[in-house]
């Protein structure tokens, strides 16, 4: 195992990142306890809230980037602090030098040394060392400087987890149950919540497996080389567009049931233009404003609560159940559920940076355990209470549920979905900045492309300076585009969350890290830990593919 030492002169520009949120690093020393105690006594009320607040924003940014490939294509040269905002320091490219200087070579995520593989070239040739190809966050944290490395507390690392793992995929557990009825439905969750929070577990024995692994597309390539690497950073993508269809799918709902009446198109064209502008936000202000995810969903729990015990008959009423099932009422929708309850732990994909992330990586179990026990409590009083007051009638997302209830407070009512329609608002640039960082990079391996931005003007002899910004705007403004597009062919939010628990969580967070697991520990685990890992491998399989084809039906 090589360790790779970069050249002191090479230097990686997140966009918009503020120091303050480093990342972590082996160089950082562990606090002790009583250090700890001391330190949060001292601080004030506010610097708490800012310090929770600066170690969410740290790991949503570390999390969005952690499987982007990025490929450093030698010659380019760093571009000037006053050209931040363009498309090349949007892009998270590092910019190694390759002088002759003494360096050694990081371990090779394709387990060959001197040798990596880009994503973005169009075959999976090698190519020499000379061009690194790695991942955002493996550069991002080899990069910062000693003085501005912080580290997120126990409490913290909960609070980032739930934030991250609690999301809008909460809205669709009433109908998961509906689909699923009562005993199904619960078994499914149990399966779901005992599924990955084991996952969570393996995956830290995994990293640990080699401690230059910091996240999953490492894990991947640690275990199954090239290969490994390429489907996770695949996968990452085409779930984050999954994830900004939902957005928008969501967002449209909430203008339709705010102000209801107007043309499906003409929706989906407002949405358009209330999100897109948000991807012109510098990052660090979108990872902040994604706290809203967690005062949405506490304020939708409590308002669902409330409404239920504030009216005493059917519908909407938690003194008089509505129409329910123990069993499924149609055995044909019940592989529906199983991705609309998985979607509920999309976020599983959070914990390697987590880990990486906390200041006693040795208190990881626990916290997951914590994180879990807050997760399960909030989903089950959302899901359970959500189908006793609908029953049969619950629809897909519980909100659009609640709007029908005249004897509701409207004002608490209203919101509500404000706070979940401003959801998207919220998360829409932070989900889709890895999309556009991916074509960017793209774009700057066509050698003719590069030629033509660098392409000096006849008339002043300097190179055109409009060029980036308007390559920019039209490549931001075409991807929102084509996910607003997307989002006419999966018109409807539970088909969506389906979709996206399903095929992707059940891999991401079930599948691919037990067999990472199995397929590097495999030589030290008994016959019987063998058989159970393999045993939820099948389970999870048939549960995606029974899921992802109900998803389309």
């Amino acid at each position: 195992m090589f360790d790779k030492e970069y050249h002191s002169t090479a230097n990686l520009n997140i966009p918009n990142l503020h120091p303050s949120h480093g990342g972590p690093s082996s160089s950082s020393s562990i606090v002790s306890d009583f250090e700890g105690n001391e330190q949060e006594l001292s601080c004030s009320f506010k610097d708490r809230i800012e310090s929770f607040v600066g170690s969410y924003s740290r790991a949503s940014m570390m999390h969005m980037a952690e499987n982007v490939i990025v490929s450093d294509a030698g010659g380019m040269a760093s571009e000037d602090e006053n050209e931040v905002s363009s498309i090349f320091s949007s892009s998270f490219l590092p910019r190694y030098s390759n002088h002759n200087h003494e360096s050694t070579s990081r371990r090779n995520s394709e387990g060959t040394l001197h040798e990596r593989t880009s994503l973005l070239y169009p075959s999976l040739q090698k190519i020499n060392s000379c061009t690194s190809v790695v991942t955002v966050a493996d550069s991002y944290s080899l990069h910062q400087q000693p003085h501005t490395i912080s580290k997120s507390s126990f409490l913290q690392s909960i609070f980032n987890s739930i934030n991250i793992l609690i999301g809008v995929g909460i809205l669709a557990l009433p109908l998961g149950f509906k689909n699923a009825g009562w005993v199904m439905g619960l078994l499914v969750f149990l399966f779901c919540f005992g599924l990955t929070n084991y996952t969570a577990k393996l995956l830290v024995k995994c990293l640990d497996a080699d401690p230059n692994s910091y996240t999953y597309g490492d894990m991947g390539a640690y275990a199954y080389g090239v290969k490994g690497r390429v489907f996770i950073s695949v996968l990452f993508l085409t779930e984050l567009t999954t994830c900004s269809v939902a957005l928008v799918v969501l967002l449209s709902d909430g203008i339709e049931s705010l102000f209801p009446g107007h043309d499906p198109v003409l929706v989906r064209v407002i949405s358009f233009l209330i999100l897109t502008p948000t991807l012109f936000i510098p990052v660090r202000h979108l990872s902040y404003t994604s706290l809203l995810g967690i005062l949405s969903v506490f304020s939708l729990m409590t308002v669902i609560i409330y409404d239920g015990l504030s009216k005493p008959t059917t519908p909407g009423s938690l003194h008089e159940m509505a129409v329910t099932s123990i069993f499924p009422e149609d055995w044909l929708a019940v592989p529906m559920s199983f991705g609309l309850i998985m979607a509920g732990f999309a976020g599983h994909a959070v914990f390697p940076t987590i880990y990486r992330d906390m200041k006693r990586p040795k208190d990881f179990d626990k916290m997951v355990n914590y994180t879990y026990i807050v997760t399960a409590l909030v989903y089950l009083t959302v899901a359970v209470a959500g189908y006793i007051m609908f029953g049969s009638d619950t629809m897909q997302e519980i909100t659009l549920n609640l709007v029908t209830i005249p004897e509701y407070n409207q004002m608490l009512t209203r919101l509500a979905v404000w706070l979940i329609a401003l959801n998207p608002v919220a998360k829409y640039g932070l989900t889709l900045n890895p999309i556009i960082l991916s074509w960017q990079i793209g774009l700057l391996q066509n050698s003719r492309f590069e030629a033509w931005l660098n392409k000096k003007s006849r008339r002043t002899g300097n190179v055109s300076q409009w060029k980036k910004p308007v390559v920019k705007v039209i490549g931001v403004v075409s991807t929102s585009a084509f996910i607003v597009v997307l989002s006419f062919l999966l018109p409807n939010f539970d088909q969506v969350m389906s979709l996206l628990g399903a095929l992707f969580s059940f891999i991401i967070s079930g599948i691919f890290p037990l067999m990472c697991y199995l397929k590097l520990f495999k030589h030290s685990l008994s016959r019987w830990q063998i058989l159970l890992n393999y045993v939820l491998v099948i389970i999870a399989v048939i549960m995606a593919l029974a899921g992802t084809v109900r998803a389309f039906i």
